[in-house]
C-alpha cells in the first residue's frame, strides 16, 4: 500500500511539472500554475480520503477546491467560511453516523467495540485496548501486563497515553491511530524499538527523543493522521 501511495503522489508532482511548462507555454490560459498545482494537490487529498474512507478529508478537500474554483462555478455566495463551516458539520455528523472506517487501522485490527470517556483518567488492562476520545481532552495510563494491540482514535480532542507502566504480549505490539482534527500524544519506554507506519494527510508525525534501535521489545505503531499531529514521546 505504502508503494502504491507513492506512485500516486509521484504522478501527481509530475502533473504539476508538466502544468507549470504548459502553462508558460500559454495553453492554460485563465488557469495560473499555483490554481493549478493547488488543485492537483487537494484532488490528492481527495483521493487518500475517499480510499481511507475519512470523510474530514473528502469534505475538506472538497471544500476547498470550491473555494479554489468558486469564481469559475458560481459559489462565490457560499465561500469561503460557510463552505468550511459546511465541511466541518458535515465530518462530524457523518463521523458519528459511520464511526466504523474500513482503512489501514481496520484492515490490521479486531473488531473492538469497547469506548472509554474521554474525560476519565484511567489505567486499562488486557491484550486488546480501544481508547478514543472526542471533543474533550484526556489522559489515559495503559498497565496491561501483556499488550498485543491498542486501538487510539482522536477527533476534535487531546488524546495522551502512556505506555511506561506496559509489558509487551511477547515482546510485540501493534498500535493503530485515527487521528482527525485532534492532538495525540504517546509516551513511549525509550529502550523500546518503535516501528512507524504512520501517513499523513495535512498533518505531522513527529518524534521527540530516540527509540533504542536495538531494543527487544518492539513496538508497531500504524495510522493515519488528517488535520492534527501526533507526538511520540520516549522516556
Amino acid at each position: 500500500m505504502e508503494k502504491g501511495r507513492k506512485i500516486f503522489w509521484g504522478v501527481l508532482f509530475i502533473l504539476g511539472a508538466a502544468a507549470l511548462l504548459i502553462g508558460r507555454l500559454g495553453y492554460l490560459e485563465g488557469f495560473s500554475f499555483w490554481r493549478v498545482l493547488i488543485s492537483i494537490g487537494l484532488v490528492g487529498v481527495l483521493v487518500d480520503g475517499i480510499v481511507h474512507r475519512n470523510f474530514t478529508t473528502i469534505l475538506f478537500s472538497l471544500a476547498f477546491l470550491i473555494i479554489v474554483y468558486d469564481k469559475l462555478l458560481g459559489l462565490e455566495a457560499i465561500t469561503p467560511w460557510p463552505v468550511l463551516g459546511a465541511a466541518l458539520l458535515g465530518s462530524i455528523g457523518l463521523t458519528m453516523i459511520f464511526p466504523s472506517k474500513k482503512n489501514l487501522i481496520n484492515k490490521m485490527e479486531n473488531d473492538w467495540n469497547s469506548k472509554v470517556d474521554a474525560e476519565i483518567v484511567d489505567g486499562m488492562t488486557g491484550e486488546e485496548i480501544a481508547l478514543s476520545a472526542k471533543f474533550g481532552e484526556a489522559v489515559k495510563y495503559i498497565t496491561s501486563k501483556e499488550l498485543g494491540k491498542v486501538k487510539v482514535e482522536s477527533a476534535f480532542a487531546s488524546l495522551t497515553v502512556y505506555f511506561d507502566n506496559a509489558q509487551l504480549k511477547n515482546g510485540t505490539a501493534s498500535v493503530f491511530v485515527n487521528n482527525s482534527f485532534a492532538s495525540t500524544v504517546l509516551y513511549i519506554p525509550a529502550d523500546w524499538r518503535v516501528e512507524l507506519h504512520v501517513s499523513n494527510t495535512l498533518g505531522a508525525t513527529q518524534e521527540k527523543g530516540h527509540s533504542n534501535p536495538m531494543g527487544t521489545n518492539v513496538l508497531s505503531i500504524y495510522g493515519d493522521v488528517a488535520f492534527g499531529a501526533l507526538e511520540i514521546r520516549y522516556v
